[in-house]
């Protein structure tokens, strides 16, 4: 099976082979995959050749013969790196949904747990963006998702071949450009529809609460109302827990689909 692989690469040819692996490089290393984050370098080294192993072959078959000097291959690196940064920013907005969903709601509470567990100011190691992102992943490998933006990443060689990422004017693809400047916005779009119902049952809170203290004249002393509402989001992110981690793959699979299928020429 090795050496299949291996005539595999050596057929695909080197510039395409070189595009290949810049591309999945720059898209696993800025996040495509979020289970590749902070794993090391190595594992990191390995799921980019693996990848790169298996979309070679489809990637020599539909991109056009380039014969190509040592600044070639580096000016075919650099701009694939280019897109496969781009693709894989857009899909890490797209899961930073919910990442930004609980940093929204646990700024609403006015705790910041972040600070209080964690070894520097702004982590978000023990916070409520932690705590979002980590069941939202769990929906998402549940479902699939995992295998199912491996399967985009190779591909997306077929959908835009190597090499036709610039027009012969110097022109950047139309689709890459959509995609860099859209999946921001339907990041944020994601992460306010997730943050939705536990944001109004705290602020519903933090109402009721603000009357009843005015009404009964009572000084809750300092920290209490934000203890209270820390149990209240506690209460509505259980309460919504199919939507944090099965509703959450459902939400992200159109997005993620425009990310590796919308930038065919």
């Amino acid at each position: 099976m090795a050496d299949v692989w291996i005539s595999s690469v050596l057929a695909a040819g080197s510039a395409v082979a070189v595009g290949v692996f810049a591309r999945m490089a720059a898209a696993v290393a800025i996040g495509v995959l979020p289970l590749a984050i902070g794993v090391g370098f190595r594992v990191q080294a390995a799921l980019v050749l693996a990848i790169t192993i298996a979309a070679c072959p489809t990637a020599a078959a539909v991109s056009q013969p380039m014969a190509v000097d040592a600044w070639g291959l580096v000016g075919i690196a650099v701009v694939e790196g280019l897109v496969g940064l781009v693709m894989g920013a857009a899909a890490a907005a797209v899961f930073a949904s919910a990442s930004w969903a609980g940093a929204v709601l646990g700024s609403v509470t006015g705790l910041s747990w972040a600070d209080d567990f964690g070894g520097e100011a702004g982590s978000e190691s023990a916070g409520m963006a932690r705590l979002a992102w980590w069941m939202a992943l769990a929906g998402f490998i549940g479902a699939g998702g995992h295998a199912a933006v491996v399967a985009g990443l190779v591909d997306s060689v077929h959908v835009l071949p190597i090499g036709a990422a610039v027009g012969v004017d110097g022109s950047w693809h139309d689709g890459l450009v959509v995609l860099a400047g859209s999946m921001p916005g339907v990041g944020l779009s994601l992460a306010v529809s997730l943050a939705l119902p536990a944001l109004a049952a705290v602020l519903a809170f933090h109402l009721v609460a603000a009357i009843c203290v005015r009404t009964a004249g009572f000084d809750p002393g300092q920290g209490l109302l934000q203890a209270a509402a820390s149990l209240v989001l506690l209460v509505a992110v259980c309460a919504g827990t199919d939507s944090w981690i099965g509703g959450f793959a459902a939400l992200v699979e159109p997005p993620l689909e425009r990310c590796f299928h919308d930038i065919h020429p």
